[in-house]
C-alpha cells in the first residue's frame, strides 16, 4: 500500500514537472514566435502528456532496475541447504560455530552427529525450542563457557551445519555427546543410553 502511495504521488509530480515546462517552453516567444492560442493549447496539452509519458517509462525502467538488483542480492540456499524446520541464516552460523569448536578435530560425519545433538534438542520437549537457547542454555556446552564458539568456522563446519538441519543424524537421536578422555565426569552419562561413537565422541540419549 505505501509502495502504491508512493509511485502514485511520484508520477503526479512527474506530470505536473512535465506541464510546468511544457508552459515555459510555450510561453516562449522565443521557442514559439508565431502560433494561435487554440493551436497553443493543444500543442501544450499533447507535448505536455508526451513529456509525462516518457519520464513515466523512464521511472518505471528504473523502479524495475532496483527490484532486479534486490531479487539478485537475495541469498539462494545450494542443493545441501533444501532447509525443512524454520531457521535462518544467524543460526546457521552459530550451529557451524558449535560445530566447529566442539570438533574441528573429528571426522565430517562426527561434525554432523555434533550438529544433530543440537538439532535434535531443539526439535525435543526437554530442551529450549532454538539453536541459540539451546547453546547457552547454562552449563552446557564447553564452547560457550570458555568462548570456544567465537571462533570463525572453516567451510566443513557450514556443511556439516546444514546437513544438520537438513535432518542428516549420524548421531541416531542422541541428546548428548561427550569425550570420556576430555570429560571433567564422565559417569555423569552413565544413566543415558549410548547410541553411537564417532571418532573421539560418545552419543547418548
Amino acid at each position: 500500500m505505501k509502495s502504491l502511495l508512493i509511485k502514485s504521488t511520484s508520477i503526479l509530480l512527474i506530470i505536473l514537472i512535465a506541464l510546468m515546462a511544457n508552459s515555459i517552453i510555450f510561453s516562449n516567444p522565443i521557442f514559439i514566435p508565431k502560433a494561435g492560442a487554440a493551436e497553443l493549447d493543444n500543442n501544450q496539452l499533447l507535448t505536455g502528456l508526451g513529456i509525462a509519458f516518457v519520464l513515466y517509462i523512464l521511472f518505471e525502467s528504473t523502479d524495475n532496475d532496483n527490484l532486479v538488483q534486490d531479487e539478485i542480492k537475495k541469498p539462494e540456499f545450494d542443493s545441501e541447504q533444501n532447509i525443512d524446520i524454520n531457521i535462518d541464516s544467524i543460526n546457521v552460523d552459530l550451529l557451524a560455530r558449535a560445530i566447529y569448536a566442539e570438533a574441528r578435530g573429528e571426522s565430517f560425519e562426527g561434525q554432523i552427529a555434533v550438529g544433530a545433538v543440537i538439532v535434535n534438542r531443539m526439535e525435543s520437549p526437554k530442551f529450549p525450542n532454538t539453536i541459540e537457547s539451546v547453546l547457552y542454555q547454562p552449563n552446557q556446552f564447553k564452547c560457550v563457557e570458555n568462548g570456544a564458539i567465537n571462533q570463525v568456522p572453516n567451510q566443513n563446519a557450514y556443511k556439516a551445519a546444514r546437513r544438520a538441519i537438513n535432518g542428516e543424524d549420524p548421531s541416531q537421536g542422541a541428546l548428548f555427546f561427550f569425550n570420556p578422555e576430555k570429560s571433567e565426569n564422565p559417569a555423569a552419562f552413565d544413566r543415558y543410553t549410548v547410541t553411537v561413537r564417532i571418532g573421539n565422541h560418545i552419543f547418548a540419549k
